[in-house]
């Protein structure tokens, strides 16, 4: 019997896809032109989050590993990344300015 891996039987092709790289697909598509502050493994820390000021419900929020929070400028979303950092939660956060990545809280 033949490894599945050695098989050609069918034509196939393999990518692999880091969720940063959706992400700024994502960004680029829906959010071109605003600034969005994304919060990662957001879907556990709802109420953190939510006494942080985001307005998020777990009801339309369901299955959420990630949140996208589009704010009016980018001022907004540095205080609201300080906010979120001061509390116990130390989510992965990213800023996004027309469409561009501007800044992580990803530690060297």
């Amino acid at each position: 019997m033949r490894k599945i891996e050695e098989s050609k039987q069918f034509y196939q092709q393999v990518y692999s896809l880091s969720m940063e790289d959706m992400m700024d697909i994502w960004i680029e598509t829906f959010h071109p032109f605003g600034v969005v502050l994304v919060i990662w493994d957001a879907g556990n820390h709802f109420k953190v989050l939510q006494e942080c000021g985001v307005l998020v419900s777990e009801i339309n929020a369901w299955n959420s590993k990630v949140l996208t929070v589009e704010l009016s400028n980018i001022q907004n979303a540095f205080r609201l990344m300080d906010r979120i950092e001061e509390s116990d939660f130390k989510p992965v956060m990213h800023i996004y300015d027309t469409g561009k990545l501007v800044l992580d809280n990803i530690e060297p």
